[in-house]
This record gives structure tokens, C-alpha cells and sequence, in this order.
């Protein structure tokens, strides 16, 4: 079970709209659609409600960088599975699934495990690929936990619902200083540089199980 929980959790570094699924509730996913802009050493922190479920707080932080691929990291606590931190090699967007080279968990404190690509969940689609559309709302100044931040304000709306963001470029990797849907919250707690990655020690690879040979039949 330990091992499900982390390859659940691996939906994280594939964009904020899998953190509901992931780490919360039934809780429809929430969607994100903002660019990823990778600087090794940047990192942000968040504080994220959801109706009904106790916050948790999730750091996302680029730790390091092969050829012209990053690794993203990020690490979440408080929720129900406790302290797990996912990692993914990406030459691009971690949203888009054909820029995941790599990717790795870890659970508490069992191994850090590395996952076969053929794995990976599907991600949601961007803004190209969706049929909603995205507004620019103007320049809002926002209070949060990490300071008074004037951003700019974008509001995605599609048949699911309005999902508003609030961004400042200088906040790594997405921007984000707070997002907010129905039922579902993101604050900024923090952000700057000299990130390092928390999982240290040589991941193990974890082996897609074997199905059972199937005999033919006597006839």
C-alpha cells in the first residue's frame, strides 16, 4: 500500500491538477494552466485547503539540471499519507507527459523508489488542448502568508467551472501566489533559491510485477 500511495502521489509533479486526487479527497482535481519556467535553485511553498480536508503544505523546487533537462521536485505534508516527496527529470513542462524523462518517490522513510515511465499517469491537458479559455483579469495586488505581491490576475473558465490565478514571474517554477476554485485554495507560504533535492540516497527501481504465463490449452 505504501508503494500505491507514492505512485499516486507522482501525479503532483505532473501539474498542480492532480494534487485533489492525489494527496486530498474525491474532490474534482482542479486545473492549472501556467508556464513552467525552470531556474536550478528556485523553489515555492504553498498552503492548500480543500472543502472539508485538513490544509497540507506542498513545496515545489527545481533541484538540479541533465543536458537540457530539469528535475522537478516537489513535497507535500499533511495529508493523509504523510510526508512524500516525488521527483521527475523533464525537458519541459511536467504537464505535458512526453517531457518526462524520469521520475522518482519517496514515502516517509522507505526507500526512494524509481518508477518505469509506462507508469506515469496521463496528464491534464493545457490551455491548447482544452476548450475553455483564458483571460487576463488585470493587475491585482494579493496578500498572502509569504507578503503583498502585485500580480497579474488570469481566470480560466470551461463548462467545469472559473479557476482564478494570481502570478508574479519572479516566484519559481509556475508564478503562482495563489490559486482558487470552488472548494479548493492555494497559498504562497514562501519562495527563493538553493533548493536541493531532499532524496539523497540512489533510488531503488521498482519492477512492474510479471503476469502469470498463460499455457496453452490441450486439446
Amino acid at each position: 500500500m505504501k508503494v500505491l500511495a507514492g505512485i499516486f502521489s507522482i501525479l503532483l509533479v505532473l501539474g498542480l491538477g492532480s494534487l485533489g486526487n492525489a494527496q486530498m479527497s474525491s474532490t474534482p482535481a482542479p486545473k492549472v494552466y501556467l508556464e513552467f519556467k525552470p531556474v536550478v535553485g528556485g523553489w515555492s511553498e504553498y498552503q492548500i485547503t480543500s472543502k472539508g480536508e485538513k490544509p497540507i503544505k506542498m513545496k515545489m523546487a527545481v533541484v538540479g539540471k541533465e543536458g537540457d533537462a530539469y528535475w522537478f521536485e516537489t513535497v507535500t505534508e499533511g495529508g493523509r499519507e504523510g510526508k512524500i516527496i516525488s521527483k521527475v527529470l523533464v525537458s519541459g513542462n511536467p504537464n505535458d507527459q512526453k517531457n518526462v524523462r524520469r521520475m522518482i518517490f519517496k514515502h516517509g522513510n522507505e526507500p526512494a523508489m524509481e518508477m518505469p515511465i509506462t507508469m506515469m499517469p496521463m496528464a491534464q491537458p493545457g490551455p491548447a488542448q482544452s476548450k475553455g479559455k483564458l483571460v487576463k483579469k488585470g493587475a491585482e495586488t494579493v496578500k498572502v502568508p509569504a507578503g503583498t505581491f502585485k500580480t497579474e490576475h488570469w481566470q480560466y473558465q470551461d463548462a467545469e467551472g472559473i479557476v482564478d490565478l494570481w502570478v508574479d514571474k519572479g516566484v519559481s517554477p509556475y508564478g503562482t501566489v495563489k490559486y482558487k476554485s470552488e472548494g479548493f485554495e492555494m497559498v504562497l507560504l514562501g519562495y527563493g533559491k538553493g533548493a536541493q533535492s531532499l532524496i539523497t540516497e540512489t533510488p531503488q527501481k521498482l519492477e512492474m510485477p510479471q503476469l502469470p504465463e498463460r499455457r496453452p490449452r490441450k486439446r
